[in-house]
């Protein structure tokens, strides 16, 4: 049971340990108590910005006892104050000599208190106690001023079960890699003996069976063709796919419908008047579109040149027409496109269209759908597509003011059957039956194994004037094709632990793990940064994030747009228009992992350019998970010239990151061109390198690529470069290598600042010396049988030293190149990056 769900997060206590400095009596115990009308209580820094970097600023707290910190707040004055921390960061540790990086972030400025979730595990997942919190400002929002911190507040779990145990796998997790940076010490050094014994002894293994013998072929015996059989032999075994997983995306956009020449006219050239809608009082909002305009010109037809492609939505062309708010979905068997209704800007349209994605080519399925049995003309409703029968389903709608009327306000259920090509009425009421009211902004799943279509959250349309002042949100509906009924999984008020129903938001259905997931949204005026899982089968639910507090997604916007891709576990979000002051239209693109719960920005785009779609809001993205393309249609390109203009611009997308047949071509080079040069450094065996640079290395680049064959050509100059300079590689230790070492310590010449310190006891120097560090005076060895017949640290097999010094070099450069192969594995697999030798200080 996770420790959020098991142990209650409390406020834990702490006091003052340790502080940089303070002024006058802002004494640092003040930010214990919170008292934001006092100006006097606060920490204030007795160290400006600009000294920052000569006497760094800090305050180390005490916990009571060892504690697993969740949240930090800061709390502030009753105004913004201009030495509030800009910057900060906030480290945590057992002592207070060993911190760890837990928070980077800053305050903003205002008198709000804000708080921060604080990283309570390690890279591993594993539950990470501190007993001292130490907070760095590094900038203040006045860069003249000092550093203010007003009140702190420390919340987490001190529960002394949990701590126990995990501070006991914490030290036995130091422990296993302590040891696993020995042994790869002692592996590197060949001390192979006390490398067997401390493996058995400990039971700790360095690497994974492959690394282990990737490691006896390339370093210990030189053999890269073995080496190169291992490699190939991961890499069809699926061990480097952890890898392969960790690389970026680099999106590939292309354009299969450009927009129309009208709407190219109006984006050139805007509006000649741009019209204003008249203000409502209590109007919704729907982020897909605007209320209907009540302008004259737009009632008395005074559109003119664009009657005839904005009015109809472009059915009387071979294309559909430019709109926003309107629903796209793919049938991922055939991987045709279906585009239904929208609002072009002037009015909801009810047109119904497929889009052939191998001929590329628009079809025209319904001109009116109103006219033939189907929905009437709407936008902000949603449609999912049933690739068993070959169905679309589509329900709710937007309605304004004036068509709230009764004869409107019913939850109807729209079937259209593709291969008959009609419309009819599934179902006249929803609610009527237990289904959603009617809804607007809402979200629609199919689950196609069961048959059965999930409705969750939207704004439902107020039938009072109660309704329309107190915002009525719908919960999580259910409603199984085959008995056509509908079943409420979730009420549409509660105060379980569970996602609240909502507006602007996404849900998606993971067919393989059987989960719902939805994300982010509003509700009233609070904006959600939560992302939940619904088990369809066990009907619980659970967090895996909540509150903004936690795992940030990316920033809200309107119109956030999400698929799922099964296969590997990965949630896309496209947003559009920010919640920022200047109301910016832009996209971003982001990943979510599932299995790592990580978010990564792939994409952002802000401005106008050929080989991209233009930023807009109010769009549609739909995701093919068989060819793993997305699909991008219309939207609002939020243009202040032409407030009414819809895109009609159909886009491509698909995302590339490496793939095996790329790194294993980068990892056969990597080993030919090693192999190469070690051939090339023996000058008895170039002849055999120049055969090897010809053939071998030769057939593993990619001769069409003009980085590698420039670097191909200059490796033909290792046959003729003079050898490099002598450098000696790190060996193991012997009897004579100690003795030698034990001779050059006693030989050491005396410290060059003698004379300096001289000067400064004479009086001729005035400067102040530091006091000298603790040392041991070196003592002459005792003299060894063996050191007979050397002289000045000569010695009689001086040849064979030469040999062996050289085969030490030639096995540190495959020392290194085993280093660079490791990073294509999962680190667990691998030795650690960390050597012992790093850690002695000379």
């Amino acid at each position: 049971m996770d420790m959020d769900e098991k142990y209650e997060s409390v406020k834990l206590c702490y006091a003052v340990h340790k502080y940089s400095s303070y002024s006058a009596n802002y004494v640092p115990q003040n930010i214990m108590v919170n008292n934001p009308s006092d100006q006097l209580s606060r920490w204030f820094t007795d160290s400006s910005n600009a000294n920052n970097m000569l006497q760094p600023q800090y305050i180390i707290l005490k916990l009571k006892s060892l504690s697993i910190v969740d949240t930090i707040k800061f709390g502030k004055y009753i105004k913004p104050h201009v030495s509030d921390l800009k910057k900060f960061q906030v480290f945590g540790g057992t002592d207070e000599n060993n911190f760890s990086l837990l928070l980077s972030a800053g305050l903003k400025k205002d008198s709000a208190p804000e708080t921060f979730k604080l990283r309570n595990r390690t890279t591993e997942g594993l539950y990470l106690p501190v007993q001292y919190i130490k907070i760095v400002p590094l900038l203040s929002w006045g860069p003249a001023y000092n550093y203010t911190i007003w009140y702190v507040e420390l919340h987490g779990t001190n529960q002394e079960d949990l701590i126990q145990n995990a501070m006991e796998t914490i030290n036995l997790r130091k422990e296993e890699e302590a040891v696993r940076i020995l042994l790869k010490h002692l592996r590197r050094r060949r001390y192979k003996d006390a490398f067997e014994a401390l493996s058995r002894e400990s039971g700790v293994q360095l690497e994974g069976p492959t690394q282990s013998r990737l490691w006896n072929a390339l370093v210990e015996n030189g053999d890269y063709k073995l080496a190169e059989e291992i490699l190939e032999e991961a890499m069809n075994e699926g061990e480097m796919d952890w890898y392969l997983s960790w690389q970026p995306y680099q999106p590939e956009w292309r354009q299969l419908s450009p927009c129309s020449a009208a709407v190219e006219a109006r984006l050139c050239c805007g509006d000649s008047a741009p019209p204003t809608p008249r203000p409502r009082p209590h109007e919704l909002a729907c982020a897909d579109r605007e209320p209907r305009l009540e302008l004259p010109e737009v009632l008395n037809g005074g559109e003119g040149a664009e009657a005839c492609e904005v009015g109809c939505g472009g059915a009387c062309t071979a294309r559909p027409g430019p709109r926003g708010g309107h629903q796209l979905v793919v049938d991922t068997n055939t991987g045709t496109l279906y585009l239904f209704g929208g609002w072009n800007g002037t009015e909801d349209l009810d047109d119904l269209w497929s889009y052939s994605t191998g001929a590329e080519r628009w079809s025209l399925l319904c001109r009116h759908s109103s006219l033939a049995g189907g929905p009437s003309p709407r936008s902000c409703h949603k449609m999912v597509f049933d690739p068993v029968n070959e169905r679309l389903y589509t329900l709710g709608r937007y309605l304004d003011n004036a068509q709230r009327v009764p004869a409107n306000m019913n939850s109807e259920l729209y079937v259209y059957d593709v291969m008959s090509g009609a419309w009819s009425l599934a179902c006249a009421d929803t609610a009527a039956v237990g289904g959603p009211r009617l809804v607007f902004d809402h979200q629609m799943c199919l689950d196609a194994d069961t048959q059965t279509i999930y409705v969750f959250g939207g704004r439902v349309l107020p039938s009072n004037t109660e309704e329309l002042v107190s915002p009525q949100y719908s919960g999580l509906y259910a409603y199984y094709i085959g008995s056509n009924t509908w079943q409420q999984l979730l009420a549409d008020r509660h105060d379980l632990p569970a996602p609240q129903p909502r507006v602007s938001h996404s849900m998606l259905f993971h067919p393989v793990q059987r989960r719902l997931y939805m994300f982010a949204g509003q509700r009233n005026k609070e904006q959600l940064l939560d992302l939940w899982w619904w088990d369809v089968g066990e009907g619980r639910c659970g967090a895996l994030c909540a509150g903004a507090a936690a795992c940030p997604p990316p920033a809200a916007g309107f119109t956030q747009r999400a698929t799922l891709d099964p296969d590997t576990d990965e949630m896309f979000v496209l947003s559009g228009m920010s919640k920022e002051k200047d109301k910016r239209v832009y996209n971003s693109l982001w990943v979510f992992s599932l299995r790592r719960l990580t978010w990564t920005c792939v994409y952002r785009n802000d401005t106008v350019t050929p080989a991209e779609p233009r930023p807009r809001f109010a769009h549609q993205l739909v995701y093919d998970p068989v060819r793993k393309i997305h699909y991008l249609f219309g939207g609002n390109p939020g243009t202040a010239a032409s407030p009414r203009l819809r895109l009609d611009d159909l886009w491509a997308l698909r995302l590339r990151r490496a793939s095996r047949g790329g790194v294993w071509r980068a990892l056969r080079a990597a080993l030919r061109e090693a192999h190469y040069r070690e051939l090339a450094a023996a000058p008895e065996l170039r002849p055999q390198a120049l055969h090897y640079l010809r053939h071998d290395l030769s057939a593993a680049l990619d001769h069409c690529d003009p980085a590698q064959v420039s670097q191909f050509q200059k490796l033909a100059t290792a046959l003729f470069a003079s050898p490099p300079a002598e450098w000696h590689a790190a060996c193991a230790l012997t009897p004579r290598r100690s003795r030698t070492l034990a001779r050059r310590r006693a030989r050491r010449t005396p410290h060059a600042d003698l004379a300096h310190a001289l000067a400064a006891v004479l009086g001729a120097d005035d400067s102040c010396l530091e006091p000298p560090q603790p040392f041991e005076e070196a003592r002459s060895p005792t003299p060894d049988t063996w050191d007979v017949g050397e002289v000045g640290g000569a010695c009689e097999g001086a040849a064979s030293e030469e040999e062996e010094e050289a085969g030490w070099a030639a096995r540190d450069a495959r020392v290194r190149l085993y280093d660079r192969l490791c990073a294509y594995f999962r680190p667990s697999t691998v030795p650690p990056r960390a050597d012992v030798a790093d850690l002695i200080a000379l």
